[in-house]
Order: C-alpha cells, then sequence, then structure tokens
C-alpha cells in the first residue's frame, strides 16, 4: 500500500503534468505540428521540386522552450550516398554517386568515395570544386560543400529583402544559423538553424542493429520500428573533430526517424522530455555551453523509454521519471560515454568535458535530484510562457496542490478547444506555403486531386488541413487559369472554357474560411464587370458572418481579436461566448505574377514587386480588403458620395485599430488609393503619407503614389 507521502508525490505529478498540459504540452497539440510538417513538406515536394524535412523541437516536435530555435534540412537533389559498388544505374537517374566509405571513421561518421560523376546531375554546385584527394581515391569534401551551400544560402537571403525582417547569419557544425529580428510585431526573434544533407540510399550497416534490435517493453512498437526502418537516413556536412581527416567525414543523419519517435511518445513521456531539455539548460548547461544538448537529452530519453516501456510513463510517475532520467545522465556524465539511441556505438560525450568539469555536473545533478519538484519552479521560466499556476508554489506542496486545482481545471477544460485554434491557426501555413506556384497547372491539379481523394499523403495530416490545401489550392489554380486566358490570344470558345473553370475552382475555394475564400471570387466577378453578382455575394458575407479569428500577418501577434460582420459594420466579439462555434478568416493574398487578376491598387504593388524582387506576393487583411470591394463596388454602381465616404471611414477606422503587423503600409495605400479615386487629393496625400511612415524606402508603391497626386496637384495649381 502506498504511503501518504507516495500519494502526496503522485499527486504533484499530476499537477505538474497539468501544468504541462495547459501550457500546450500534450501529444493532442504535437500531432497538430505533426500534420503541418507532413502537409507542407509534401507541398514543398509536389509543386516546387524541394525536398527539405522540418525537425526539431520548434516546428516538429512542438517541444520548444525558451532558446528553442526552428530546424530545417535541405536536401541536395541530383546526388545520392550508396552502399559499396551499387549499382545506380536506373533510366532516366541523373546524379552523381557516392560509395558510403566507412574505414579511418568513426561510429556515425562515412567518407563519400567517388564512384560516378554525372555530368547530366541535376545537383547544380560545381561537384569537381568539391571534391578532394586522399591518396589514390577521390571524397566529396563536407568542408567545401558546407562553405558552398551556405554561401548560396545567405546570397539568396541577401536579395530577400523582406520589409520588416532582417537576417544575421554564423555557422556551428553542419548548420547555418540565420538570426531573424524586427518583425513589425507578428513575431518574435526566430532563430533558424538550416543544414544540408544528402540522401542514402540505405541505412547504414552499424543502424541495422536498431532494427532488429530486442524491446522485451515494447517500445517503440513493431509497428513503428517498421515504418521507420523504411524512411531515408542523410548525411550532413560536419566531420569527427578528433579526426585529422575531418573536412572528409560526413555524420549520419536520422532526423525523420527521431522526429517520428517523438511523435510516438504519450503525454507525460513528452513532458519529461520538455522537463529534461529545461532543466538542462537552466541548471546544467552553463558548466560546458558547447557540450551539453537536447539532443543528449531526446536520445537518453529514447534509451529509458525502450529499457522501461511506456507503462511506466504515467500521469502520476512523472516527477519519478524525470528523477530516473538524471540519475542515469549523471552515471553517463561520469563515464564520458552516451550512445547514440540508433547508432549505439557513437558516442554522443566522445572527447567532451574534462574530468573536473564531469563531477561538478554530477554534483549538480545531485542537487537536482535532492527536489526536482523545486527544480522545476526554479526554471520555469524556461519552460513556462505562463507562470501563473507555479506562482502559487510557497514552500508548500499540500496547499499547492489545492490552490492550483481549481483554475488547472477550468484551463484543461479549454484544451480541446486550443487544439482546434492551433489547427487553423497552422492552416494558415499551410496557404503560405502555397501561394507563390510555379506556373505549372498539371502539378497543381495533381495536387489537388491527392488533397481530394488522401493519396499519396500521410495518414497522420489531419482531414481540415488536406481541405484547406485543397480549396486554397483550388484558389491558386483558379488564378492560374485566368492569367492564362489573359496572356495569349484565345478564341470566344477557350475564353469561355477558361472564365467557367476559373469560377468552378473559385466557388470551391469559397469554403476555405468564414471570410477571405469568398473575396476571391467576388474580386473575379468585379474584374469581369458583373457588378450586381459581385455584390449580391459580398453583400451576403458582410450582413452577417459567423464570429472568426484572424490569422495572417496583417496585425501584431498579441492582438488576437474575434471578428464578426453585421450589416456591414465589423465587430469585435468577446471570445468566451462564441468559442465553440468559432471560424478562421485568413489573409487574402496575391502572388506577384497575377496582375491581370486583381483589383487597380494591387496592379500596382504586384508590378513593383516584380521589378525590386523583394518578394513573391502581398497580402491584405481580409476586413481590410472587404472594406475595399465595398467601395469599389458601390463606386461602379454610382452610388451617392456619402455613401461611399461612409465606407471609407469604417476602412480607416479598422486600419488604424490594426496597429502593427507586416503588410500595414499596403492597407494604407488602398485607402488612398480611393480617397484618390473619388476626389478626396488631400486624404490621399495624408494617407500616402502614413504608408511610407510605416514603409519608408522605393519598394513602398506609395512613393509613385504621392508623385502622380503632387504631379496632378500642381499641375491643376497652373491651370
Amino acid at each position: 500500500m502506498a504511503s501518504e507521502e507516495d500519494k502526496d508525490e503522485n499527486r504533484l505529478s499530476e499537477v505538474v503534468s497539468d501544468c504541462l498540459k495547459c501550457e500546450g504540452y500534450f501529444m493532442e497539440l504535437v500531432g497538430v505540428y505533426r500534420s503541418d510538417c507532413l502537409l507542407t513538406e509534401k507541398i514543398e515536394e509536389d509543386l516546387f521540386e524541394s525536398n527539405h524535412i522540418k525537425c526539431g523541437s520548434f516546428i516538429a516536435e512542438g517541444s520548444f522552450i525558451l532558446g528553442s530555435d526552428m530546424d530545417h534540412m535541405y536536401v541536395a537533389t541530383g546526388i545520392i550516398a550508396v552502399k559499396g559498388k551499387y549499382n545506380f544505374n536506373e533510366p532516366g537517374v541523373k546524379m552523381h554517386i557516392f560509395t558510403m566509405a566507412l574505414d579511418n571513421c568513426s561510429p556515425g561518421y562515412t567518407r563519400l568515395e567517388v564512384l560516378k560523376i554525372n555530368p547530366n546531375s541535376t545537383f547544380l554546385p560545381d561537384i569537381e570544386l568539391m571534391i578532394v584527394t586522399a591518396g589514390n581515391r577521390l571524397f566529396l569534401s563536407s568542408e567545401e560543400f558546407l562553405k558552398t551551400f551556405q554561401n548560396g544560402l545567405i546570397k539568396k537571403y541577401d536579395k530577400w529583402t523582406h520589409p520588416h525582417v532582417n537576417a544575421s547569419f554564423y555557422s556551428h557544425g553542419p548548420c547555418l544559423s540565420a538570426l531573424m529580428y524586427n518583425f513589425k510585431g507578428i513575431s518574435s526573434n526566430i532563430e533558424y538553424d538550416m543544414t544540408f544533407g544528402i540522401k542514402c540510399h540505405s541505412w547504414p550497416v552499424a543502424a541495422s542493429e536498431w532494427k532488429n534490435r530486442a524491446r522485451s517493453k515494447g517500445w517503440p512498437s513493431r509497428e513503428i520500428v517498421h515504418i521507420i526502418s523504411a524512411f531515408p537516413v542523410h548525411v550532413v556536412p560536419v566531420g569527427d573533430y578528433r579526426s585529422n581527416i575531418s573536412s572528409m567525414q560526413w555524420r549520419f543523419s536520422f532526423s525523420k526517424a527521431e522526429r517520428e519517435l517523438i511523435w510516438n511518445f504519450n503525454d507525460t513521456q513528452f513532458q519529461c522530455y520538455v522537463l529534461m531539455k529545461s532543466i538542462l539548460k537552466g541548471k546544467l548547461q552553463s558548466f560546458s555551453p558547447d557540450e551539453l544538448s537536447g539532443y543528449q537529452m531526446k536520445n537518453l530519453l529514447f534509451w529509458i523509454s525502450e529499457e522501461y516501456g511506456v507503462k511506466m510513463f504515467s500521469k502520476e510517475n512523472l516527477l519519478f521519471c524525470l528523477e530516473i532520467c538524471f540519475e542515469r545522465f549523471k552515471q553517463h556524465i561520469l563515464k564520458g560515454s552516451l550512445p547514440h539511441y540508433i547508432i549505439r556505438d557513437r558516442n554522443l560525450l566522445a572527447g567532451k568535458l574534462d574530468t573536473r568539469t564531469r563531477q561538478r555536473i554530477a554534483d549538480e545533478i545531485d542537487k537536482i535530484l535532492e527536489d526536482v519538484f523545486v527544480t522545476i519552479f526554479e526554471c520555469r521560466h524556461i519552460v513556462l510562457r505562463s507562470i501563473k499556476f507555479l506562482k502559487m508554489y510557497n514552500g508548500s506542496k499540500r496547499d499547492f496542490i489545492c490552490q492550483v486545482k481549481a483554475p488547472l481545471n477550468y484551463c484543461l477544460m479549454e484544451c480541446p478547444e486550443n487544439v482546434k485554434l492551433e489547427i487553423m491557426l497552422r492552416s494558415f501555413k499551410v496557404c503560405l506555403s502555397m501561394v507563390h506556384l510555379p506556373n505549372n497547372s498539371n502539378k497543381l491539379l495533381a495536387f489537388i486531386e491527392d488533397m481530394k481523394s488522401g493519396n499519396n499523403c500521410s495518414r497522420n495530416i489531419l482531414p481540415c488541413m488536406l481541405k484547406t490545401a485543397k480549396r486554397f489550392g483550388s484558389i491558386q489554380l483558379g488564378i492560374m487559369f485566368h492569367e492564362e486566358r489573359c496572356r495569349t490570344e484565345k478564341t470566344q470558345t477557350e475564353i469561355d472554357i477558361y472564365l467557367r473553370y476559373t469560377h468552378g475552382l473559385l466557388k470551391i475555394g469559397t469554403d476555405l474560411d468564414e471570410l477571405s475564400g469568398k473575396l476571391y471570387l467576388v474580386t473575379f466577378e468585379l474584374l469581369n464587370n458583373k457588378i450586381d453578382t459581385a455584390w449580391a455575394l459580398l453583400s451576403l458575407v458582410m450582413s452577417n458572418t459567423k464570429p472568426f479569428v484572424y490569422s495572417g500577418w496583417c496585425m501584431e501577434k498579441n492582438m488576437v481579436w474575434v471578428l464578426k460582420f453585421l450589416y456591414s459594420e465589423i465587430l469585435v466579439v468577446n471570445y468566451d461566448m462564441v468559442h465553440n462555434e468559432l471560424l478562421i478568416s485568413y489573409d487574402v493574398m496575391f502572388p506577384k505574377n497575377v496582375v491581370n487578376f486583381v483589383p487597380e491598387p494591387i496592379k500596382y504593388e504586384l508590378f513593383l514587386l516584380q521589378c525590386t524582387k523583394q518578394s513573391n506576393f502581398c497580402v491584405y487583411h481580409p476586413v481590410v480588403y472587404a472594406f475595399y470591394l465595398n467601395f469599389e463596388i458601390k463606386r461602379k454602381k454610382n452610388e451617392q458620395m456619402p455613401i461611399q465616404n461612409e465606407i471609407l471611414r469604417k476602412l480607416s477606422s479598422f486600419i488604424e485599430d490594426c496597429n502593427g503587423g507586416y503588410e500595414r503600409h499596403r492597407a494604407y495605400n488602398i485607402l488612398g488609393y480611393c480617397y484618390y479615386v473619388c476626389g478626396r487629393i488631400n486624404e490621399a496625400f495624408t494617407t500616402f503619407c502614413l504608408s511610407m511612415q510605416e514603409k519608408c524606402d522605393s519598394t513602398n508603391v506609395a512613393v509613385y503614389h504621392l508623385c502622380i497626386v503632387l504631379s496632378e496637384y500642381f499641375t491643376n495649381k497652373d491651370v
């Protein structure tokens, strides 16, 4: 029978687990990150012929804590690593082929020996410049490969001069790190870790042991092992720093396998992982910042999960599991040995930590183990974005358990709604990843068909995200067809076919969200001078929408508004009163190559984007764009000026309320254009000046609007 002390410990574990769940650390929410990763990776591969893997804590695992970065692996095309003298002469394959040469390499590392250099390879850099000689053998230099790709990526970002984002770069290991800052209120500073990988045709021999390892406790399951065994392995350009041939060595990377293991944690395993990383950062990493890492924590937890099985990782055992992990970590530190989970002969502590540092870390772990709850409390600023629960702790654990129970229960009731909201917000990223597509309607058609059928898609992509991709893809395809209609001379029959296809696709897109998806169809009808039809569609929307959360770039991230159109007025709604029926609305987004589809003021923006190559698209808050369309329809219907002016008053008021965000200057430009076309020149001038205050350079089209306004002003004055 459990003692009262054990019961208190179990209750405390449950409370800590609930606190973490309220912060978003639970597997149902991780499933949303998983779906986002898998879908956006498919979009990149199918539509852009780009293969990159999202990994790490921030965007793939959901285990982000203070200081977490966003990890991407870009997989090089036209190059592959094989075992031995593998015959890779498959028809149509245009690849450089290298053999994994494991001799003179520590476990987990290899060299890539030249097997075949293919002059028709799609690998873009000059491979000959990366080849080095060792005796009578030729190898691909990891050092030269990394240097080439890092320089290329830095040049790419130098050309990408986003109006409100700056970047600084530095290298570490196989990664190029980019610190993105000055996000104009829509995001905090973000650090991207970008590495470059080469796909291996098969798993290295040393990893075969993992596939066939006996697992008496059943974790991971045979099914998961089978799934992971089919994933590709990559090599990344970093060698063993202790080796004198380090510049020729490559390290095996199991990014896809490792994230799949994380994705198959239960809540307690995942929360244990988050706490392990937080305590490492808060208590241990300062002893040797470059030699202790969250990656070691991940591998340690994999080993313990395999050894103890998933049953130990229950909610009431969270603190006990944490103690086991740090006790084991202390043993590894003192021995100077922590095996990699998949290639067990690779030591993650090899050559790291002198004897004195090891002992100091072990001593600190002993202090952690004296009371892991107090340690969590002391590290709360690292793991918890909100400390509203842990701040109730005043030294008495029993009092804390009693005091926190009621607010925790209320918060836990909100978790399902938070998952729903996160799905909607993440779906905006799906739209963003598709907004500037190559002009290839066949690829997009095939992709949309996959979204409809679910074929060629991971079963772990959430159905609602598949629907978002299908609907936004339909909008993009409709706009693509419209541009094709305008690009070359067509017969009337051909024009009618294009118009019918465009209308049908945009009609599918009206179900994208509560507002923005419908505005593309209104734009199309207005473009074809079907003013009454456009008004019928828009008035239906603006007369009474359901409450919606806005997800986009045109408002500060901390301004979470629930909005609702009612009788052409935009209202702010109390979230607590409507969250059960809450919907979403995204930005209205136009790629820079669709100038024939957009209204007049947006043509200016897109033409300028084509000239400056500053960005591939522009975005508008859906409410801003809805008010603009309302104004444009009333103007074309020759409605009285007081009606038009009232619409502009609402538009102006809403722009002022939406403080911050990326594209506020474009909203001012639309408003200024509206003032200009209805003869309110002074207001137009003032509004374009406000736009210049948001973004004061020649990449803001307000510069050219001001030139037009001033030219007309002085011309009329001379007359």
